[in-house]
């Protein structure tokens, strides 16, 4: 036991202190409304995004990050934005120009803002020109290069194939005719999980819209992207001037 103590420590002393811990002005700043759910509301939208990753692991950082779990929330906002999630891509940025969960990092907060604003959504185009204006020249040239190996890992161009065989994988295991048809008559439930177990008849949860056409198909899956982000009302979070820019 001391060995393996002994050793746990020198792992810790060679890995360097971790990120600070963040200000409440930080965290308010990173957090996002729709991270707050429901017990019912958690376990109906895990059951919808069980088959697109993206979704899921999207779903997995907004419950660690409205929990405190600032580490567990990057990871997954992380494996989320590799398969094209330009949300993910923009809480990132802001994890990391407000230093929540990571060490405080402008010109890695503005790589990420830029990735997330590759599809030209407004409110993440705004975000990143507002957080290019606060950088210097130093963390200018800096963010271009970690720009390049970001969009060698997580640009649309690599990560929405990866989406695209994850719809291709789910539709190959789904069940129901093989020419398409459907009369619009088929619904779906699951049994809503709750504190209690697994709820009766009374308490389901509608799943037909997992099998909804658009969702499992890359082109219309990402037109309703689209429209949503390029009209819709969202989240960004305000990119604000902090002690450490001075």
């Amino acid at each position: 036991m001391e060995l393996l103590a002994t050793f746990a420590l020198a792992a810790a002393l060679a890995a360097g202190p971790g990120p600070e811990e963040p200000s409440p002005e930080a965290v308010q700043a990173v957090l996002a409304d729709t991270d707050h759910m429901t017990l019912r509301s958690f376990d109906q939208r895990t059951r919808q995004s069980n088959e697109l990753p993206n979704e899921r692991y999207r779903l997995y950082a907004a419950q660690s990050a409205v929990n405190g779990n600032w580490g567990d929330a990057l990871r997954q906002f992380r494996k989320a934005a590799r398969y094209a999630d330009k949300y993910s891509q923009h809480r990132l940025s802001l994890m990391y120009w407000h230093g929540v969960g990571v060490e405080r990092d402008p010109a890695t907060a503005y790589a990420w803002a830029d990735l997330a604003a590759e599809r030209a959504y407004p409110t993440f185009v705004i975000l990143r020109e507002k957080m290019w204006l606060e950088l210097d020249d130093a963390q200018r040239e800096r963010a271009q290069g970690i720009g390049v190996a970001l969009y060698a890992e997580y640009g649309d161009k690599v990560a929405k194939p990866r989406l695209a065989d994850a719809m291709l994988h789910t539709r190959t295991r789904m069940t129901g005719s093989r020419t398409g048809y459907d009369d619009g008559r088929l619904q779906v439930y699951a049994p809503s999980v709750g504190p209690g177990g697994m709820g009766g008849d009374a308490d389901q949860v509608e799943m037909s819209a997992i099998y909804a056409s658009w969702r499992l198909n890359p082109k219309h899956y990402w037109a309703v992207e689209d429209a949503i982000w390029k009209h819709g009302n969202v989240e960004v979070g305000p990119a604000t001037k902090t002690d450490a820019d001075d």
